[in-house]
């Protein structure tokens, strides 16, 4: 049977749909503060992906191709024949590009926060980069006490803002789905020549200690007149006090 998701709907059934995928570890709750602040407006649609809910409901997860297509059902179970602004974060963004590249006919703009579809890390990023990623890559393969306690601590030193108690090691598939792509080869092929002419928002965080974006990314956004923020704040830009405004503007502003 095919995954499917449960979205989670506020606001009015006329207004704009803006559906808002987030990442590792988060859950839905992500983004409680701006959907209160624009379900008056726009009618917002989140959903929590599986193994992101506290519960256990799949111990190896799911592809990404099984995620993409869960997405993608869900938006047009809830925009049938209309298109939707994407708001994406960490690798929300990476399966929301996805998505957008696969069904264009579904998006009509995009905004992500930190992570872009094109990435160039210097050789010490790419360092960093693995270093993290392989250490949620073994505590999903060890699980049980010692890879939840593994990647709870990984998500306190990252101050990921769910709360510890929730977060455990199956929350990690991603990271085995992204490695199992570039070992084979497969990573980044889709997208790319992945260049969307839709408006497009891109703000991220610059107190981290490597950029998930290359500057050929930036420069493409620009040229398109699209808007691009760089926040005094890390990984988390939802949460920080400058971006609510740009979001509301850059959404005004279509």
């Amino acid at each position: 049977m095919a995954l499917r998701l449960t979205p989670i709907v506020e606001g009015p059934e006329a207004g704009e749909t803006l559906v808002f995928i987030q990442g590792w570890p988060d859950d839905a709750t992500l983004w409680d503060a701006h959907v209160a602040a624009l379900a008056g407006r726009y009618r917002c649609v989140r959903t929590t992906l599986p193994n992101f809910d506290g519960r256990r409901t799949s111990r190896w997860g799911y592809s990404t191709d099984e995620i993409v297509g869960a997405l993608t059902e869900m938006i047009r179970e809830v925009a049938p024949g209309g298109k939707v602004t994407l708001i994406l974060h960490d690798w929300g963004c990476f399966w929301g590009h996805l998505l957008h590249q696969r069904n264009p006919e579904l998006v009509a703009r995009v905004a992500s926060l930190d992570v872009a579809p094109h990435v160039e890390p210097s050789a010490a990023a790419m360092l960093g980069i693995m270093a993290y990623q392989w250490w949620l890559l073994l505590a999903f393969v060890l699980g049980g006490r010692i890879g939840d306690a593994m990647t709870r601590a990984l998500a306190g030193a990252m101050q990921a803002p769910l709360p510890r108690t929730q977060i455990n090691s199956w929350m990690n598939y991603p990271y085995r789905n992204i490695w199992r792509d570039l070992l084979s080869g497969r990573a980044g092929r889709e997208t790319e020549n992945y260049w969307p002419r839709v408006p497009l928002l891109f703000v991220y965080g610059k107190k981290k200690p490597f950029p998930f974006h290359s500057q050929k990314w930036i420069e493409h956004i620009e040229r398109n007149d699209g808007t691009v923020a760089g926040l005094e704040c890390g990984h988390w830009v939802s949460r920080d006090p400058a971006f609510a405004p740009i979001l509301e503007a850059w959404l005004a502003s279509g």
